[in-house]
């Protein structure tokens, strides 16, 4: 069994980074809420910096979690971010969910590599073997999942498979599906999509109209191999800690 690990915390304080600072079996933290840092620290983006450069000062392994989405509204602020991470000079990792933000990572920040994150499944059920070459074709160094067969894949790849224990449930609702948008109609007879059968079946997940969520919560990943997944080259283990 591994016996490092990526923690995240749902919420932090200046208590709890010290503790994980002077955890031998913390390799890296992660800091950033996906949607809010407000929800993850009681100053905002303010103690998001300051907790960010603490952990960039000590020997762990700084883990940026990007927003959601990064727009005109916030892409200021997450370069800067991203600029002072770069500018420790020490590999440092990006969770993103998005290939703009991947990009700019890639054409500017030379010190820090880019993991695909879960929520950037938006519509997707299943990750194509296209899907994941292209990823390499972007830098990408590897993926979360919660899925032990997709991590055995992502290594086949040279992709490094980003462990979650606890994987984020959400379900994306567009008011248009993509049969509709195509073809100006909604037939159940052409569509083997099943919309509507699966927002009854995963009625339990967070819901979102037009792939904006409006919450989320954890469910346990899918069992697995301890033994087998440590065989996989490079894997590394994310602990989601929630309070």
């Amino acid at each position: 069994m591994m016996d490092k690990y990526f923690v995240a915390y749902e919420s932090y304080d200046a208590k709890i980074l010290e503790s994980l600072c002077g955890d031998g079996d913390v390799k890296g933290i992660i800091l950033g809420d996906a949607l809010c840092n407000k929800r993850m620290f009681r100053g905002g983006i303010s103690e998001l910096v300051l907790m960010m450069n603490r952990v960039l000062s000590s020997e762990k392994t700084a883990i940026y979690q990007a927003p959601l989405y990064v727009t005109s509204r916030n892409r200021d602020e997450v370069a800067s971010i991203l600029g002072m991470m770069d500018g420790y000079k020490k590999e440092s990792f990006v969770i993103v969910q998005d290939f703009g933000t991947a990009e700019l990572i890639s054409r500017e920040f030379k010190n820090l590599r880019t993991v695909w994150g879960q929520l950037g499944r938006v519509r997707e059920l299943r990750f194509s073997d296209e899907f994941l070459k292209f990823l390499c074709k972007r830098n990408f160094c590897g993926m979360e999942t919660g899925d032990g067969a997709l991590a055995k894949r992502l290594a086949g790849f040279g992709l490094v498979p980003f462990f979650s224990d606890a994987v984020i449930g959400y379900q994306t609702v567009g008011r248009v599906c993509y049969l509709e948008y195509e073809t100006g109609r909604c037939d159940p007879l052409l569509c083997r999509k099943g919309c509507y059968s699966l927002r009854e079946e995963n009625g339990e997940y967070e819901m979102t109209v037009d792939g904006f969520m409006l919450g989320k919560k954890y469910r346990r990943a899918q069992p697995y191999d301890t033994e087998e997944l440590c065989d996989i080259p490079s894997a590394e283990l994310i602990r989601r800690i929630q309070e």
